[in-house]
């Protein structure tokens, strides 16, 4: 049920970021067209590349909600990770990179800025929908930094929903590139140079391409099997060691394989005078208190054994003989 509401308050941010981007991408066409200024250009390209990139996430979004099946055992979480990494890239191309090649040029070939009115009629309805589309995207990110007592810039780079966290940064963008356009252009208008105009455009750029970069290497690090924190790990092996009938958890890892989605595994060295039942019921408790403390938690699978072998970091790369194991999904 957790899971279900945070899926669906994050795909309630991304449609209202759509409709937003889409809303203000007609309104900054006909203000860039109509003043000629190279911010509005610029911030015209961060949301035609913001249009582009709530699709993707809407698609992630839909498309990760899928039950598991045979092909796909422990779910589609993964496919949140793939389509929001598409939307950094869409970041990083359609709004940081056109929009850099944008300043260069307007600084190699500078051009007057006019009709600034329109420009800060357009800027102004901009804004304000972008803040309340950021607001949307913040309030469900900041509930679970609170619930986690962590801050939000720790939370969003320690978020294992890359759909939340990109909505959040482009959102961002959106308002201060906004800000940042509108004070080019009045520096603009008070000095009577382009400049200022054109500098603000390269500052929009640069602002994407390194919430881009932070975006990709987040979602790369989803990808290719991020784990847990250290010392969310060791406190996962101390409640299992605190449990009746548990002697020792010689080793153990966890890994996200899913927005709030987690798997645990790891060897356990039970009491020598459990029998069969008794050593399954102890392990489905231990599976339960696991689940208490961290919902994400979605498959456990411990190893019960006589004594500590190599850790699975030292068995990399061997091939594993069969092994008595316990599974709770």
């Amino acid at each position: 049920m957790a899971e279900t509401s945070k899926s669906t308050t994050t795909r309630r941010g991304v449609v209202v970021s759509l409709a937003t981007d889409c809303a203000e991408t007609v309104g900054l066409v006909v203000a860039a067209w109509a003043t000629g200024s190279v911010a509005l250009r610029a911030q015209t390209a961060v949301n035609a590349a913001g249009v582009a990139v709530q699709v993707f996430l809407l698609i992630g979004v839909l498309s990760s909600a899928r039950l598991p099946d045979q092909s796909h055992p422990l779910g589609y979480g993964r496919e949140r990770f793939f389509w929001s990494l598409l939307a950094a890239l869409g970041i990083f191309l359609g709004g940081g990179a056109l929009g850099l090649d944008e300043a260069v040029r307007a600084a190699l070939h500078p051009s007057a800025v006019h009709s600034y009115l329109v420009a800060y009629l357009v800027l102004g309805a901009t804004v304000a929908l972008d803040a309340f589309a950021l607001e949307v995207a913040l309030r469900p990110v900041r509930e679970q930094a609170a619930g986690s007592g962590v801050s939000l810039p720790n939370h969003l780079r320690r978020s294992t929903d890359p759909a939340a966290t990109t909505n959040v940064v482009s959102g961002g963008c959106s308002v201060i590139g906004g800000v940042t356009a509108a004070a080019g252009l009045v520096l603009s208008q008070v000095t009577g140079s382009p400049a200022p105009d054109t500098v603000a455009s390269a500052l929009i750029s640069l602002l994407l391409l390194i919430s881009s970069v932070f975006l990709l290497r987040t979602n790369r690090d989803l990808l290719s099997g991020r784990g847990v924190p250290p010392a969310m790990l060791g406190e996962m092996s101390g409640v299992i060691a605190a449990q009746a009938g548990v002697v020792d958890v010689p080793d153990l890892f966890a890994i996200v394989v899913g927005p709030s989605s987690l798997v645990v595994d790891g060897d356990v060295i039970f009491a020598g005078d459990l029998d069969v039942p008794a050593l399954e019921k102890t392990i489905l408790h231990c599976v339960h208190v696991l689940r208490q403390r961290w919902p994400q938690i979605k498959y456990v699978y411990l190893t019960p054994v006589r004594k500590p072998r190599p850790t699975r970091a030292a068995r990399a790369g061997a091939v594993d003989g069969k092994k008595p194991r316990t599974e709770s999904r």
